[in-house]
């Protein structure tokens, strides 16, 4: 879309309701971020923190400790780093919602959640947020090697458990910094040990099945791609489709284990269920499993996070991430 806003500056992208990108590199976010404050929770007893981790590039992020067990020591707990959604250019680790289901993953399945706010596009153009992803992860890991000094890491964590994961674009960028950890050491003796796909934000393919407003969304991130990410080649680029046919092979994936989770009704739902079989057909050595929320759209559990479905997905996330 080309139009011209005040001052003759012209308009390279404009998403009601949602962002308008100028030719000069002025952006507008309409969707208001909902601040929540880190705080002790009461229903849950989870504590939250903000930290810094790239001073100089503004890269953070909010570290939540669940509660020692009643009557009991607290042993040493799996990690989870996370990233949340928002096709890149939107949404924020510190919003109400990104924080309540932090939250509740962190309380259900006893983890360390390391929720990493990243640097956003088209400021930051794709794929600096890939930079920013592997950044977190090195940074989890300096702790194991006793060059971190966050005490909730070097008390805490148990750094044989550590795990990847995010929703919507989050998932699309878990998903790529668990195939760099296939291909380098992120250090200290860490690995990845899996990786969850939460309605994971992947393009290309046939989505004929999709509604009406699944369609409308699909066709606003297909528009969306090549502003947060220019001189892309479309769909078929491997930073959105990781299964297409020049992407690097998922065989790769530098972790063991990983769970895709797809709601019924998404409009993306038909890639989520691609990937697993795409990383079978892989030769990759590891397991995978798809779990799927009837009739329900993207990212659901954000907007209506006591529902049914929503908290079923938490407790299918939290026991996937307490196994050994």
């Amino acid at each position: 879309m080309s139009d011209t806003g005040a001052g003759g500056d012209e308009v390279i992208h404009d998403a009601p309701g949602f962002i308008r990108v100028y030719k000069s590199g002025r952006v507008e976010r309409f969707l208001r971020i909902d601040f929540a404050p880190p705080c002790t929770d009461a229903a849950t007893g989870v504590s939250a923190k903000d930290i810094t981790i790239l001073p100089g590039a503004g890269v953070s992020a909010r570290v939540y400790l669940p509660p020692a067990p009643a009557g009991g020591q607290q042993g040493k707990l799996p990690v989870l780093v996370f990233f949340h959604g928002g096709a890149f250019c939107l949404g924020s680790a510190f919003d109400a919602a990104a924080h309540g289901h932090a939250n509740q993953l962190a309380a259900r399945a006893g983890a360390i959640v390391v929720s990493v706010e990243y640097r956003l596009a088209p400021e930051h153009p794709v794929p600096a947020l890939y930079g920013d992803a592997w950044a977190a992860l090195q940074w989890v890991a300096a702790h194991a090697g006793g060059q971190g000094a966050e005490p909730w890491l070097t008390n805490h964590a148990d750094f044989g458990r550590v795990h990847v994961g995010g929703e919507s674009a989050g998932a699309n960028i878990a998903h790529h910094a668990a195939m760099r950890a296939g291909a380098e050491e992120l250090g200290h003796g860490v690995e990845v040990s899996s990786l969850v796909l939460i309605h994971p934000y992947f393009l290309g393919g046939d989505s004929s099945e999709s509604d009406e407003m699944g369609m409308a969304l699909l066709d606003e991130l297909v528009r969306l791609w090549p502003v947060v990410c220019p001189g892309t080649s479309g769909c078929d680029d491997p930073w959105i489709n990781p299964m297409a046919e020049r992407a690097p092979s998922l065989a790769g994936l530098g972790c063991k284990r990983a769970l895709v989770c797809v709601g019924g009704k998404d409009a993306m739902r038909g890639r989520g269920r691609l990937y697993p079989e795409k990383l079978i057909g892989s030769g990759w050595q590891g397991e995978v499993e798809i779990w799927e929320a009837d009739g329900q759209g993207h990212g659901f559990h954000l907007f209506r996070p006591t529902c049914a479905q929503a908290e079923a997905q938490v407790g299918v996330v939290a026991e996937f991430l307490g196994r050994r």
